[in-house]
């Protein structure tokens, strides 16, 4: 079976979702998601506005589900430094070819970067 492509643009609800589960240390049940997202976040969405946003999440291969005595637990399918990772490679490659040469050029205006923006950026790839 091929692996399925990680969809990593999501909206800004799915993103609350998303946050409570990386702060977890372990699932979240659908009441649980539902009671932080109206009663902590004061959202007032109905369970099938939820059940969407978690169906999108899940489809889009950023949340896992296990069946647990007789409820479904949700889990975030990576740690937030990992999402976080994949969203900046997509980025790249959605909007700059995967070049990071082009990206640093349009970050720059075309022109020369400055000195200290500069010496970051060659600390970090000395490091890496």
């Amino acid at each position: 079976m091929a692996e399925r492509k990680i969809k990593y643009l999501i909206s800004e609800s799915e993103s609350i979702i998303m946050e409570y589960l990386w702060m977890q240390e372990g699932g979240k049940t659908f009441g649980d998601i539902t009671e932080y997202l109206n009663n902590i976040c004061q959202k007032d969405w109905k369970k099938q506005t939820i059940n969407t946003f978690i169906t999108r999440l899940t489809e889009k291969g950023l949340i896992v589900s296990q069946n647990a005595a007789r409820k479904r637990v949700y889990y975030p399918a990576m740690s937030h430094a990992e999402y976080r990772q994949g969203e900046a490679k997509d980025f790249l490659s959605e909007f700059y070819g995967g070049s990071v040469k082009t990206f640093l050029s349009a970050f720059s205006g075309g022109g020369k970067m400055d000195e200290d923006t500069a010496r970051e950026l060659r600390e970090m790839l000395e490091e890496m």
